[in-house]
C-alpha cells in the first residue's frame, strides 16, 4: 500500500474518532482500533516499528501512566472481589492505548481538519440537545434537560470539553482564514454553550468556569478577547435565570441546598444523594485506607458498608466523585497515582502551550481543569465520551507548533 494512501486512511480513522467520540462508544472504539492497526501497518511498511517504543517511553506521561496502571493491578489483586477488579484493568489499559495511539498518529497537518470535524460534530449534537430541551416548553410544559442519547450530566461534560476547543479557536485564531474561522467557530461555540446550559448539569457549569479561569491565568494573550466572551456567556445565563424558574431553581440549589431533601421534584435531591455517597466512600476508604475495596467493587460491597436503606432505595456502582471513588476503590495508593497522572497531564499541556502559543495547545490547557472539576460530581475519567476527548486534546497539544496568530 502506498504511503499516501495509508496516510489518508489514518486521517480518516482519526476523523471518525473525532466525530464519533461525541456520539458513540462503539464507533469511537472501532475508530481507535482502526487507527492503531493502520499506524502499525505504516510503521511495518517503513521498517520503523522499533521507533514506537522509545517514542512512548520517552514521553513525559509514560512514567505517570505506568505508575497508575501498576497501582490499578495491585488494587485489583487485593480487592474484595479480584475478578471484578481485574476486569476493570481492560478499561484502564484501553485509556493508555487510546492516548498512545493518538500521540503517535495525530500530526500537525491534521489539526485544522480534525478540529473542524470534532467541533462540527459537537455543534450538530448541541442543536439536537437544544431542541430536546426547548420543545416541551413550546407546548407549555417545563424546560427539559438536554441529553441526546446520554444522561444529561455526561452529555454536559462532553459538551464542556468541546466548548473549550471552540473557545480556544476563537481566542487564538490563525491569521489565515481569520474571518471565516470566527464565524464558523463562533456559531459552533454559541450552540454548544446553549446545550451546556440546557443540560442543567451544575458540574458542567463549574467546569466551564474552571476552563475560563485557566485561560485567564495561563494564557495572557487571550485575556482581552476572553473578557468579551465571558461577558456574553454571563449575560446569556443571567437572561435564562431571569426568565426560566426551573433553571433559576437549579442554579440557586447550589448555594441553598435543603439538607436531607430527597423528594423527587426537588433541585436539592441530586446534591444530597451525592453527599450521602461521598460519606459512604469515606467509610470505605477509612476501612481500607491503603488499597481500597478494589476497582469496580463499589456495588458489590455497597450493602456491607451501608446496610440501612439508601435514599431513593438505590445501590450505586459509583460514588459520583472521581476522587472519593478512587480513594474508596484503590485507597491512598490509587488516589495518589491518579493525582500524579492528572498533575503530569496538566504540566505537559502547560509546557506545550508555552512552547507553541497555539489554540490547539490552549484547548488542552483549559479543558483539563474543566475536566478535573466535572470529576468532582461524576467519575468522568471512567467514561469514553469524556476521557477519550481529553486524550484527543493532549494529542492536539503534542502536535501543535507555533503559529502566526491574531491573538
Amino acid at each position: 500500500m502506498k504511503k499516501e494512501t495509508i496516510d489518508k486512511l489514518i486521517f480518516f480513522a482519526l476523523a471518525l474518532f473525532a466525530f464519533s467520540v461525541i456520539f458513540s462508544v462503539t464507533a469511537v472504539e472501532a475508530a481507535l482500533i482502526l487507527a492503531l492497526v493502520l499506524l502499525l501497518a505504516k510503521k511495518y511498511g517503513e521498517n520503523s516499528l522499533d521507533e514506537i517504543r522509545p517514542a512512548l517511553t520517552g514521553h513525559p506521561l509514560f512514567v505517570p501512566w505506568m505508575v497508575y496502571l501498576g497501582v490499578c493491578l495491585l488494587t485489583a489483586l487485593t480487592a474484595y472481589y479480584p475478578a471484578k477488579g481485574l476486569g476493570q484493568l481492560n478499561s484502564d489499559f484501553l485509556k493508555y492505548v487510546c492516548l498512545s495511539t493518538l500521540l503517535l498518529a495525530v500530526k500537525k497537518e491534521h489539526l485544522p481538519r480534525l478540529s473542524a470535524v470534532y467541533v462540527g460534530a459537537a455543534a450538530v449534537s448541541a442543536l439536537f440537545g437544544v431542541i430536546e430541551a426547548v420543545r416541551p416548553a413550546l407546548s407549555g410544559e417545563s424546560l427539559a434537560r438536554a441529553g441526546v442519547y446520554m444522561n444529561a450530566v455526561r452529555y454536559g461534560e462532553a459538551m464542556t470539553i468541546a466548548f473549550m476547543l471552540a473557545l480556544s479557536r476563537l481566542l487564538l485564531a490563525p491569521k489565515a482564514g481569520f474571518r471565516r474561522e470566527h464565524l464558523l467557530y463562533g456559531l459552533a461555540a454559541a450552540a454548544i454553550f446553549a446545550a451546556i446550559i440546557f443540560t442543567q448539569a451544575r458540574g458542567s457549569y463549574l467546569g466551564v468556569i474552571a476552563g475560563v479561569l485557566a485561560i485567564f491565568a495561563f494564557a495572557p494573550p487571550a485575556r482581552k478577547k476572553l473578557a468579551v466572551y465571558a461577558a456574553l456567556m454571563f449575560a446569556a445565563v443571567a437572561v435564562l435565570a431571569a426568565t426560566t424558574p426551573v433553571f433559576k431553581e437549579r442554579l440557586s440549589a447550589m448555594t441553598t441546598v435543603k439538607q436531607g431533601d430527597f423528594s423527587g421534584n426537588s433541585a436539592s435531591t441530586g446534591i444530597n444523594v451525592r453527599l450521602e455517597l461521598w460519606k459512604l466512600g469515606y467509610k470505605m476508604f477509612k476501612a481500607h485506607p491503603v488499597v481500597g475495596v478494589g476497582p469496580d467493587n463499589i456495588k458489590r460491597v455497597f450493602k456491607k458498608f451501608h446496610p440501612e436503606p439508601f435514599p431513593e432505595e438505590g445501590i450505586y456502582g459509583t460514588l459520583n466523585n472521581l476522587y472519593v471513588h478512587q480513594a474508596a476503590e484503590r485507597g491512598t495508593l490509587g488516589l495518589a497515582a491518579l493525582l500524579l497522572l492528572f498533575g503530569s497531564m496538566f504540566i505537559f499541556a502547560l509546557r506545550r502551550f508555552r512552547t507553541s502559543k497555539s489554540p490547539y495547545a490552549l484547548w488542552a490547557l483549559c479543558a483539563l481543569p474543566a475536566f478535573y472539576v466535572v470529576n468532582i460530581t461524576e467519575i468522568s475519567f471512567q467514561h469514553v465520551h469524556t476521557s477519550f476527548a481529553i486524550f484527543l486534546a493532549l494529542a492536539f497539544a503534542a502536535a501543535a507548533e507555533e503559529e502566526k496568530l491574531n491573538g
